[in-house]
């Protein structure tokens, strides 16, 4: 105790002086006992200053760094001040080492969860450091399991020569039981969604780790925000812990119908059009209904479902369900149908087992009637298994600055080619009509900030397919808004393809940024008629902003492909508003 206040008297001395050297070239001597300038040769000590604080925190430091070495009884026995120099008197001492660290009453499953040995001490030198390092892991293990306020101390201290002997001594006290999980706020979230998704119930020991982490949790979900810091009220032995947040509109619908003519019926007009429905946390549930409906062409259609509901009978599990249909024209029409179990590790992210079954058939066969070969489109089924994986980390899910955004899905399985009655079997003599298909595909993106209103987006999105006859009605279709900015949409079509995207973004609201893009792809088609590949790229710029109506966006696009030469009158313009409730 003494000489805790003799430090804090020479702390205080120090301050005084502050104000008259603030503006010298100041120095500092350490002199120590003759005995001890070996130890202190040790340790490197700048000796010179531009103001007196910095002076004084080197000297602190030096003490720090002997008591973390085992010199503990270090200590500035007096100091003196001539102009601009501080000499300061230095007692190292002893160095003190662990004659033993007993455990004392720590059961041995923390010790092994610390792994905490007492051999490890033996001849240690005693480090403060280390010891609120072993503090701080004994307090954290249990606040983590039900016990917020227990408490350490070293009991039993004793000195033989220069060695120490030292118990640990915990009191748990009271162990503290989760009563409930309360939301106060305009947000709706079911209960049990809610327990299932912070992985905190009822019943729960309290675990500080989890309480910590919930602002984080709820700041990755789409549809609420939190307003205020959380509450945590103990009473007895329960825990309540309150949540004060608000409704985040998330649920979005946008679209554009049209009427066309339609010169090959009898009918007058055709509907065209894009509508997309995005329905998230509407039953209270978090879970995401989505449908996305476009007829851009007179005869082609593309429907895309998706329902994805996590955590039900209040486990880690979620479904995760789509359909998708997709008719080329009358050339032929696509099937999808996915249906996977989703295993959420933390927060919304997920691994999944899933199978999916894709068919492919005819709509008519009219100009292959007398072919003796493989026609470029067939009827085709497969059924594969396969795993997914995503991981989401992002300060923002609308707009973010920094974080990640990664999925990766690879499935395998087996693949049919149905013989097609109305044409000529000759044309399957050659060609194995079951084989094995093994499908991958891969989307990250990565958010890096730049000074306080910039962030740079790169993002990597790559997919094969290998079967040994590939058709062009089994193709992956890239181009457009979501993966080749520079070109039609869906107007590229590839059995491998990755595209690299490299793009600077200025936030000058939370919702709202400009923009320049730059987006390169490499891919080839490899079917049984023909083999393609390129490498096309396209650049650009654009904006986005807010409004009430929703958030508009704007983006202008110039693309290369093959040895075409870039026009500016064939750029893509994409405008679009998506209005959230």
């Amino acid at each position: 105790m003494i000489r805790i206040l003799k430090y804090i008297v020479f702390i205080l001395c120090i301050t005084v002086f502050n104000l008259a050297f603030s503006q010298q070239q100041l120095e500092l001597k350490i002199v120590v006992p003759e005995i001890e300038k070996p130890i202190s040769n040790k340790y490197k000590i700048k000796n010179e200053f531009t103001d007196s604080l910095s002076r004084y925190s080197e000297l602190t430091h030096l003490l720090v760094d002997l008591w973390n070495d085992g010199y503990i009884t270090a200590s500035v026995d007096s100091f003196r001040i001539d102009s601009n120099i501080m000499t300061s008197f230095v007692k190292i001492g002893n160095s003190f080492s662990w004659l033993n660290l007993k455990q004392g009453n720590a059961p041995s499953v923390l010790l092994d969860n610390i792994s905490f040995k007492e051999k490890k001490y033996i001849g240690k030198a005693v480090s403060f450091k280390e010891i609120a390092k072993l503090n701080k892991s004994i307090l954290t293990y249990y606040e983590n399991n039900g016990y917020p306020f227990a408490s350490v101390k070293l009991d039993s201290i004793d000195f033989i020569n220069n060695e120490i002997y030292a118990v640990l001594n915990i009191n748990k006290n009271t162990k503290i039981i989760v009563d409930s999980i309360v939301m106060k706020g305009k947000a709706k979230l079911s209960k049990k969604y809610l327990s299932a998704y912070l992985g905190i119930k009822s019943g729960d020991l309290y675990d500080e780790s989890k309480v910590s982490n919930i602002p984080k949790k709820i700041k990755e979900l789409q549809f609420i925000k939190e307003i205020k810091p959380l509450n945590v009220i103990f009473y007895k032995d329960k825990a309540k812990i309150i949540l004060y947040t608000d409704k985040k509109k998330n649920s979005q619908v946008d679209g554009i119908l049209g009427v066309a003519p339609n010169s090959e019926t009898n009918a007058k007009l055709m509907l065209t059009g894009e509508v997309n429905l995005s329905l998230v946390n509407s039953f209270y549930r978090g879970e995401n209904i989505e449908i996305n409906w476009r007829k851009l062409k007179k005869a082609t259609q593309d429907l895309k479902m998706k329902l994805v509901y996590p955590y039900f009978f209040n486990t880690p599990l979620g479904a995760d369900i789509r359909f998708t249909l997709f008719k080329n024209d009358t050339l032929y029409i696509n099937v999808q149908r996915d249906l996977g179990i989703r295993y959420y590790f933390t927060g919304n992210n997920y691994i999944k087992i899933f199978t999916e079954n894709n068919s492919s058939s005819l709509l008519s066969t009219d100009a292959y009637q007398n072919s003796t070969v493989l026609p470029p489109y067939a009827d085709i089924r497969t059924n594969l298994y396969g795993l997914g994986y995503e991981l989401k980390k992002l300060d923002y899910y609308l707009n973010p600055r920094k974080g990640i955004d990664i999925f990766m899905s690879g499935s395998m399985g087996n693949r049919q080619i149905k013989k097609n009655i109305e044409l000529n079997e000759i044309i399957y003599k050659d060609i194995k009509l079951k084989t094995s298909q093994y499908k991958f595909s891969a989307l990250g993106n990565f958010y890096i900030p730049l000074f306080s209103k910039s962030t740079i987006k790169t993002g990597i999105n790559t997919a094969f397919m290998h079967n040994e006859n590939i058709f062009e009605n089994e193709l992956f279709k890239i181009g457009g808004l979501k993966t080749l900015r520079g070109f039609d949409e869906e107007s590229i079509h590839a059995s491998f393809y990755t595209i690299a995207t490299l793009e600077y973004r200025y936030l000058f609201e939370e919702n709202s940024f400009l923009f320049a893009f730059w987006n390169g792809a490499y891919y080839d088609s490899k079917t049984v008629q023909k083999y393609i590949h390129d490498t096309p790229y396209g650049f650009g710029a654009g904006v986005c902003f807010e409004t009430k109506a929703g958030i508009f966006s704007l983006t202008y696009a110039l693309g290369k492909q093959f040895d075409n030469p870039i026009y500016l009158k064939s750029g893509k313009i994409h405008f679009g508003v998506v209005s959230y409730f």
